[in-house]
């Protein structure tokens, strides 16, 4: 499980994947956690250490940090 849950991070946290393939690495975390919590429970370490900070650099990404009139194109404000 521990190796596992470090590749699952790796991918979640490399931006050279598709996001699909990212959010599928989330979602086998996901499904571990909602059908066998307890397999998760004993590499709790591991997943603080390696997997919630990967969530956490996902949750934090911004889209079209270097492209303003992406981001301006995204809330429909014109320039």
């Amino acid at each position: 499980m521990p190796k596992l849950i470090f590749v699952v991070s790796q991918v979640m946290r490399n931006r050279e994947f598709e996001n699909a393939t990212r959010q599928s690495a989330l979602e086998i975390i996901s499904t571990l956690a909602e059908n066998m919590a307890a397999i998760l429970r004993r590499d709790a370490n591991d997943l603080k250490e390696h997997f919630f900070t990967a969530l956490a650099f996902m949750m934090t990404e911004i889209e079209h940090e270097d492209d303003v009139e992406a981001w301006y194109a995204e809330e429909d404000i014109e320039l």
